[in-house]
């Protein structure tokens, strides 16, 4: 209406959008990765140089196939990227585990000192 403010909201989510917590070649949580980048084929999330050294290590002639277990897909250096919204899910990852890891500490106050009852 005339007169009146209008706020666009956009909510994103990303509660899938990261397949695998860890990268299948280094074997380090996504959270704690230095270069991730994500396989634009499959979405399987990586090391950098991890993955790169694992697709030179194979010739032309041979695919590279993900080395996520039961992935079929084919890995080329091309396809390795690390686009904005890979970070932000990295980062949401971040603070969940942070919240949850928070979550389980928990006093115990159920044993009273007999001064105090």
């Amino acid at each position: 209406m005339p007169g009146q403010e209008c706020e666009d909201i956009v909510m994103t989510t990303s509660q899938f959008g990261i397949v695998n917590t860890t990268c299948p070649l280094s074997g380090k949580p996504v959270t704690e990765l230095k270069e991730p980048v994500r396989s634009a084929d499959c979405r399987h999330v990586y090391e950098r140089e991890a993955v790169m050294a694992y697709i030179k290590r194979f010739s032309r002639r041979q695919p590279c196939k993900c080395a996520a277990a039961g992935c079929p897909r084919i890995l080329v250096g091309s396809s390795m990227l690390c686009d904005p919204s890979l970070l932000m899910e990295i980062q949401e990852l971040r603070v969940r585990g942070q919240v949850s890891s928070q979550a389980h500490m928990v006093a115990d106050c159920t044993e009273l000192d007999e001064d105090e009852a």
